[in-house]
């Protein structure tokens, strides 16, 4: 995938997101009626999903700036270095609650990974609500100076939507696209 089609896909999101937010589709919504205002977490997870779906894997990435939280994307390829895998043991009495609603697909020690900052700082960024700061709207590019001022929180695989609003959301959004 190239990185000019990225940037094409993320503005036609972007666009499709401000055509429906005009439209008034998000006024009852608890935050995406503000957007790009104060929903960069939830555009974050939008966006994967639509990414994902043209075949574009990603990372979500958190930072912070003087408690100022902005989440962005980052494409999940050669680019970025894999997380080492760890794993944790699960305490036998959660093991058993969970396994009775997880059709027991979970074992004594579960998998996890999580990014560290030098794992991703040489990704392709993908941005659509930094314009909230002043920034470009639609930023597909490495990292640079807007985002290098957030301090390094997290960043996690992109994993699908995970709640019945984003759904919502997002079958709104699909609507307006082009």
């Amino acid at each position: 995938m190239i990185d000019d089609q990225i940037y094409e896909y993320s503005a036609c999101f972007k666009k499709a997101i401000e055509r429906a937010r005009d439209a008034g589709l998000f006024e009852n919504d608890i935050s995406f009626y503000k957007f790009p205002n104060a929903c960069c977490g939830d555009t974050c997870d939008l966006l994967a999903e639509f990414l994902h779906h043209q075949g574009i894997d990603t990372i979500y990435v958190c930072g912070d700036l003087d408690r100022q939280s902005h989440a962005w994307l980052v494409v999940k390829d050669g680019r970025v270095k894999m997380p080492t895998k760890r794993y944790v043991g699960i305490p036998s009495e959660v093991r058993a609650a969970l396994n009775k609603y997880g059709n027991d697909q979970y074992n004594e020690r579960v998998e996890i990974c999580h990014y560290e900052e030098s794992d991703i700082d040489q990704g392709l960024i993908i941005d659509i609500t930094a314009d909230q700061f002043g920034e470009l709207g639609v930023y597909v590019n490495y990292m640079g100076d807007f985002h290098g001022q957030f301090a390094f929180e997290n960043a996690h695989d992109y994993n699908g939507l995970a709640t019945a609003r984003l759904e919502r959301i997002y079958d709104i959004i699909f609507k307006f696209i082009d």
